[in-house]
């Protein structure tokens, strides 16, 4: 594990920046099963990476780029399914069915037949029949089994790529939270001069004591939005850095997120990524494979029309995602542009607040109202990095197959 990190997932895109190492990674929080490693555990030797990007890699930095090496390198699950592959990349079809044939034979062997006149004749009898129902299953799933060394390989690589899709939008939305939280403190600032506010209005008997009352309600359920937005960030910082490899209670810092790449969004060329995205895709490359090692009739007709509904439903989900990602990307700009006339705005309103002009609540309301539309510019941005992060992988292999 670690208390620092590294590993590679997104494939071809994605550089270096910098890490951590897990001495113990309290997987149940991140969703993982617990499986102790030493400390400084990694999967790749230390000639993978250079001096600089191992460095890189086991600091307390998380950045965006980097999540693919880490989860390669320090992902509990990722580590697991490494160890247990060493034992199965050298089999083939025949050895995996063979361990269900063992199976049975072992279950067999251990029957044991009670006489007629026993006692116990009755639950006897029906715990070999059992028995005989699950020797005889195991020979079926033998004589249906399509796994081999390849095939499962490509499950764990199925399997830790999905897992690196999770930690990104984990991190995304890690700073969703973040900036909601910023939002929430901009209105408990607003509900403290709507407070003070009446508070003077009521010592100028221009108010009540109601009004006051609700005023200040207003401040305390902000301050409690706000505590709980904390807690909820801190949850979602713990279990994205054990997700990557850190200990739990890191004191780890989660670095900036990417722009969005609006030009490489404007050149994609959906078709071609469709078909891409069909020689990409784990879970109908999976069914390719066990096709070609199906035994029976049976097995081979069903794994044939599984293919073709795969291959609908990932057309399907490339072009859907591609609908969400140009609608994203649409929202994104809208919001830029709106951002810009309250900056213009609000630049105006300090200048005539300095000069006497206006008042300084209505300095505070352009205020808020360039506040707002910053949030939104900030909101609509992760929003297009999702969809953009969504698009991608299913062209990579993890468009939804069913």
């Amino acid at each position: 594990m670690k208390t620092g990190k590294d590993g590679d997932g997104m494939r071809h895109r994605i550089k270096i920046k910098q890490k951590k190492i897990v001495v113990r990674c309290l997987a149940a929080a991140a969703g993982l099963s617990l499986l102790p490693f030493p400390a400084m555990a990694q999967q790749s030797p230390e000639f993978a990476y250079s001096a600089e990007e191992w460095a890189a890699l086991r600091d307390d930095k998380l950045e965006y780029e980097e999540i693919p090496r880490l989860v390669h390198e320090y992902n509990n699950t990722v580590l697991q399914n490494a160890i247990a592959y060493r034992d199965e990349k050298d089999k083939d079809r025949d050895d995996v069915a063979q361990d269900y044939y063992d199976t049975a034979d072992n279950i067999y062997g251990n029957i044991q037949y009670p006489d007629s006149d026993d006692a116990d004749y009755g639950s006897r009898m029906a715990a070999v029949l059992n028995s005989r129902l699950q020797a005889e299953q195991m020979m079926e799933r033998g004589d249906e089994s399509t796994e081999d060394s390849e095939s499962i390989k490509m499950g764990y690589d199925q399997t830790e790529n999905n897992l690196v899709k999770q930690a990104q939008e984990l991190m995304i939305q890690y700073w969703s939270q973040y900036y909601s939280l910023d939002s929430l403190r901009q209105r408990k600032a607003q509900a403290e001069r709507t407070y003070q506010s009446e508070q003077n209005r009521l010592s100028a008997g221009m108010s009540t004591q109601t009004k006051v009352l609700s005023a200040r309600e207003a401040v305390s359920s902000a301050e409690a939005s706000i505590l709980s937005a904390e807690s909820n960030l801190e949850k979602t910082k713990e279990s994205l850095c054990l997700m990557l490899g850190w200990s739990y209670g890191a004191n780890v810092e989660i670095g900036a997120l990417p722009e969005p790449d609006l030009e490489q969004i404007g050149a994609i060329d959906v078709e071609a990524d469709i078909q891409t995205a069909l020689e990409n895709n784990y879970s109908l490359r999976l069914t390719e494979k066990r096709l070609a090692n199906a035994r029976t009739d049976k097995v081979k007709s069903t794994l044939e029309q599984t293919k073709k509904n795969q291959r609908e439903a990932i057309s399907a989900s490339v072009k859907n995602g591609y609908t969400g990602l140009i609608l994203a990307r649409s929202n994104y700009e809208q919001a830029q542009q709106a951002f810009e006339l309250e900056r213009i705005s609000m630049d105006s309103a300090a200048r005539k607040l300095a000069a006497g002009t206006i008042t300084p609540n209505a300095y505070y309301d352009q205020e808020d109202a360039y506040l707002t539309a910053e949030v939104e510019v900030r909101t609509r941005k992760l929003a297009l990095l999702t969809a953009f992060a969504e698009y991608w992988w299913a062209v990579e292999g993890l468009a939804s197959a069913s």
